[in-house]
């Protein structure tokens, strides 16, 4: 991760990941937020759009939570 972040940090000021959110992505998970990685406001995505509250879903590998971190 910080050779890409490296690599990022020549063209940009930040640096975004996005994770699943069901129990196999844990150990990511706390990669992330261990490495300063922040949530970027939009709460859980779905195919790039934020969900709705009350709006239904089937948890996939399509449903993520987006971090970003400066860099």
């Amino acid at each position: 991760m910080g050779e890409a972040e490296k690599i990022i940090k020549k063209i940009s000021e930040y640096a975004g990941i996005g994770f699943g959110v069901y129990k196999d992505y844990g150990a990511a998970q706390i990669l992330y937020i261990n490495r300063g990685y922040k949530p970027d406001g939009n709460g859980l995505v779905k195919n790039s759009i934020p969900l709705k509250y009350g709006e239904i879903i089937t948890v996939d590998d399509s449903v993520v939570f987006c971090l970003t971190k400066k860099l």
